[in-house]
């Protein structure tokens, strides 16, 4: 089966991009909580993997290569979009809407006062009522609490 996208190792892309951003293998260890070496490894098999080099070896630190600094810019652009993605569905939890028919005695006297109680165990989920003493009246709901004849068939 194809892969869908055409990527190298995401552990070495994040080893990578973390190593770029600090300009230091070692900050980067630190940042993701691995050893140096462990970095070293990572972006070694995505400079073979890609074939070429993405950094410069200085003595203190090291510096992007054209190549790298091309790299850096894409992933930094992807991981933006994804922590957006990540915080948006973190603000807006899934939630769940009920709408109930009812009777405005059984509103008044029975759902109503249940749905206080039922919102403390159950934040996330609204419920809506529709409140008509008309019988049969035509509406969407996901439950229905009317008075007549369970005998007959509901209109």
């Amino acid at each position: 089966m194809p892969r869908p996208y055409d990527l190298s190792s995401v552990t070495a892309l994040i080893c990578f991009e973390a190593a770029a951003r600090n300009e230091s293998f070692k900050k980067a260890a630190r940042e993701l909580n691995v050893t140096p070496a462990a970095v070293s490894h990572q972006i070694k098999a995505l400079e073979n993997d890609l074939k070429c080099d993405l950094f410069l070896r200085r003595s203190r630190g090291v510096e992007l290569t054209e190549k790298g600094a091309f790299l850096f810019v894409a992933l930094q652009r992807g991981f933006e979009t994804i922590s957006e993605a990540v915080i948006q569905m973190r603000d807006r939890p899934e939630a769940v809407d009920v709408t109930i028919r009812t009777t405005t005695a059984v509103s008044s006297l029975w759902l109503t006062p249940k749905i206080s109680a039922f919102w403390k165990s159950h934040p996330t989920i609204a419920v809506s009522q529709i409140v008509s003493d008309v019988p049969g009246t035509a509406s969407r709901c996901d439950l229905s609490i009317q008075y007549g004849n369970p005998q007959e068939e509901p209109e």
